[in-house]
């Protein structure tokens, strides 16, 4: 048995990270090149190509009643032109993460369709509270999507590498991230930074992702983003979606909606936003 260091070496994280679907690699150069003006269709669309899964199942998502579309999408073309430039981002973003979370976290005693629910309905939350917030969009439903990126990582290196009795489960503690220290010598929210910087994700999607469970100090301009990310974590968590050993981490206070800017009002109101979109396509889970 291969028993791991007190702390999990960077190359063993991303040689793991290798394995995982490239659809959020893909993601991380679409948003590249959604940031160039001079990008158009037929470049948005080879990019997308290039992983024939994920073409495949933004094709199918665009689809779906979600979007309005009225079907008949056949090809990427056809999807990046319907949808627009804009719209593609967060329905790609959607499609590779339904590939990332694709399996149940065994190790974290984490079901798969948990896993997927909680993803989605974060994004969207992030994603409703950063447009209240004067905060980048786009940079927080990409970091509530890929927020738990490093569980998938750490999960496959417990079951490839780590004996039995080592699980969450069996650990018999009801803190995750006491568990994972103990476990790993690193947090998912720690790993996940480290393998969204190696994808070439920007500062602002790797840094809230690293300290989402606000416990060391932040400085702008990431400072905001982060604590929406820790509320929008809790909104997912009340909606039904928490995940094991998570009791306690996300618990949204007036002093975390302060720190965001956002008034009572504004929060009931993303809430209720981040409910419709994810009931609107939470249909595509499966």
């Amino acid at each position: 048995m291969i028993v791991l260091p007190p702390m999990l070496p960077k190359e063993k994280l991303l040689r793991v990270a290798q394995q995982l679907p490239a659809s959020a690699r893909v993601l991380a150069q679409l948003g590249q090149l959604l940031m160039d003006v001079n990008s158009g269709l037929e470049e948005i669309a080879a990019l997308l190509k290039r992983d024939t899964a994920l073409a495949a199942r933004v094709i199918r998502i665009s689809n779906s009643a979600a979007y309005g579309t009225g079907g008949g999408i056949a090809s990427i073309e056809d999807a990046v032109g319907r949808v627009g430039f804009a719209e593609v981002y967060r329905l790609t973003g959607f499609a590779s993460a339904t590939q990332v979370f694709d399996h149940d976290l065994t190790f974290y005693g984490v079901p798969g369709s948990i896993l997927r629910a909680n993803t989605l309905f974060t994004a969207l939350a992030v994603e409703s509270l950063a447009k209240r917030a004067a905060v980048d969009s786009r940079a927080a439903y990409t970091a509530g999507l890929m927020r738990s990126v490093g569980k998938v990582v750490l999960d496959r290196i417990g079951r490839q590498s780590l004996g039995g009795g080592k699980d969450f489960v069996s650990a018999g503690t009801t803190s995750v991230v006491e568990w994972e220290e103990m476990t790993f010598g690193i947090t998912n929210a720690q790993a996940g930074a480290v393998v969204l910087e190696s994808w070439n994700f920007p500062a602002s999607v790797c840094v809230p992702v690293r300290v989402q469970l606000l416990g060391a100090p932040v400085s702008e301009p990431h400072a905001r983003l982060t604590t929406l990310l820790n509320v929008a974590a809790g909104i997912a968590a009340d909606a039904g979606y928490r995940m094991p050993g998570e009791t306690g981490l996300w618990e949204i206070t007036p002093e975390k909606l302060q720190a965001a800017g956002l008034s009572s009002t504004l929060f009931q109101e993303c809430i209720r936003e981040a409910r419709d979109g994810f009931e609107q396509i939470r249909e595509s889970l499966d």
